[in-house]
């Protein structure tokens, strides 16, 4: 008789197989469970990536959204945490050749869930002087595209189908300052101070760091404009 660890081994695989299962799980019973774990699964998947949903479509993304499943199964209860690997996936695919946007896009509709998700910091008052360190906000997430992504992704959100937007590279930024997430693009100066931030740095050395990449910008403005949207926070 096999042992616990066996069955249940068997059990999971039966869940994600195709066609017929072991005979062992040749139930009424047991259809309703795989037919509803994959159901959960997919509608998980298309309440985080409503975006990529609207691209390809409900028939296509159910297809896609299965076949996922087949590989990466939800490792825990919460599907709000399932998908982290899903842009990843998408970009591993052959046909999403036709659609090179396609991944990070679906990057952005999972920084955008981080983002609604996340905890807020505690409301400390900005520090002075040398000591002071420039932090990331815990529900700030940012990324930098090598497509229009974020263009194509608010034309969705939006509600426009139709777009042809400039093929170019772009910075995205969520922020959540209120109840609402908040989404702005980003230039490449806003992304360095970003990433340092991420780091924790010095603050007068990340303003230092970021004027001396990107000596156009106005460093200490920038900094102000990343408070106020709630991106970075200063201790």
């Amino acid at each position: 008789m096999p042992d616990l660890a066996q069955f249940q081994q068997a059990f999971a695989d039966a869940i994600l197989a195709e066609g017929q299962p072991d005979y062992r799980f040749r139930s009424h019973a047991f259809s309703v469970y795989r037919n509803t774990s994959a159901r959960g699964a997919v509608e998980a998947l298309r309440a985080s990536f409503p975006t990529v949903d609207a691209l390809l479509g409900p028939d296509m993304f159910t297809e896609v959204a299965l076949d996922f499943r087949r590989g990466t199964p939800p490792a825990g209860p919460v599907l709000s945490e399932y998908g982290a690997g899903f842009p990843a996936y998408l970009a591993r695919q052959p046909w999403t050749s036709e659609l090179p946007y396609l991944a990070d896009v679906a990057k952005l509709d999972w920084l955008w869930l981080e983002c609604f998700l996340a905890a807020d910091a505690d409301a400390l008052p900005v520090a002075q002087g040398h000591q002071a360190r420039i932090m990331l906000h815990p529900s700030a997430r940012f990324t930098w595209l090598t497509t229009p992504a974020l263009t194509i992704w608010q034309a969705h959100r939006d509600g426009f189908d139709e777009l042809d937007p400039d093929w170019r590279e772009e910075g995205a930024l969520f922020t959540r300052p209120g109840p609402q997430v908040q989404v702005r693009p980003l230039d490449r100066a806003c992304h360095y101070l970003l990433l340092l931030a991420a780091g924790s740095a010095a603050l007068d050395q990340c303003v230092s760091a970021v004027a001396e990449a990107h000596p156009q910008s106005d460093v200490p403005e920038l900094v102000q404009q990343c408070l106020a949207a709630g991106a970075i926070i200063i201790r």
